[in-house]
């Protein structure tokens, strides 16, 4: 028996719901393989497209603060560099050394200021940096030696007092007065560098050297005495005085 035989067989009633099942199968065929599919596909294009937009949005945003980022990289340059020339100029920690050394002597000079004895220490290396130290023994009057420590710490050179001891013991030496006092003084400096150097002014620590201000950051005795400390900011601004018990701040204070 054929299937129109078959067909003819069925009542009127039953091919008309035979007929509306099929409709109904082709429908779901249709939305399964057609329809579904084209609206994920216009859903999908539709997620794009806003992404696209989004990001194009952003693109022009950058492109608009182009000229403000520029100028913010030359003044960071700029501040780079202005920080790098108040750095201890010197290739290597001896000829550092040696120029901190001058500059000391200079200033005692000036301020009348009598040196005893000059100790150059281990230097040390604070993340891209090094630094040097120097420890002196001096002796003047209040007011001059107030004046040093002051030319010292702000100076022209980035310069800072991480350990000061103040006494009157051995202080008064001929054709002094009774006044003057003894100063066992340790002074801290970062290499400044050869030219080269100035390349790394996009690296994390120059960027920290560049953006870092006048005042002094804190430093424990322990980072001041062993190389390498942890905890130590790789900048080469000021290190902060350290709080030790030989410590005693300013020389007014002292006194």
């Amino acid at each position: 028996m054929t299937w129109r035989e078959r067909w003819q067989r069925f009542s009127g009633r039953e091919r008309t719901l035979i007929g509306a099942a099929g409709g109904v199968l082709a429908l779901l065929l249709l939305r399964m393989v057609i329809v579904s599919p084209f609206l994920v596909y216009r859903e999908g294009l539709r997620d794009e497209i806003l992404s696209h937009q989004e990001m194009l949005q952003n693109d022009r945003a950058y492109l608009a603060r182009s000229a403000e980022v520029s100028r913010h990289l030359e003044t960071l340059r700029a501040r780079y560099r202005e920080v790098r020339a108040q750095l201890v100029p010197g290739d290597t920690p001896t000829l550092a050394a040696a120029s901190l050394q001058d500059t000391l002597h200079s200033l005692a000079s000036e301020k009348n200021i009598n040196v005893q004895s000059t100790q150059v220490m281990r230097e040390e290396t604070v993340g891209d940096f090094r630094r040097i130290a120097v420890r002196m023994v001096v002796s003047g009057e209040l007011r001059p030696l107030a004046e040093f420590l002051n030319g010292v710490e702000f100076g022209p050179r980035r310069l800072s007092i991480p350990f000061l001891e103040i006494s009157r013991r051995g202080a008064v030496l001929r054709g002094q007065s009774a006044r003057s006092l003894a100063a066992t003084i340790e002074v801290n400096a970062f290499l400044q560098g050869s030219d080269g150097d100035e390349g790394k002014a996009g690296t994390p620590a120059a960027g920290a050297a560049a953006a870092a201000g006048g005042t002094n950051a804190e430093a424990s005795p322990a980072a001041a005495a062993s190389p390498g400390a942890p905890g130590l900011a790789p900048r080469p601004p000021r290190a902060g005085k350290e709080g030790g018990s030989h410590h005693k701040g300013h020389p007014r204070n002292a006194a």
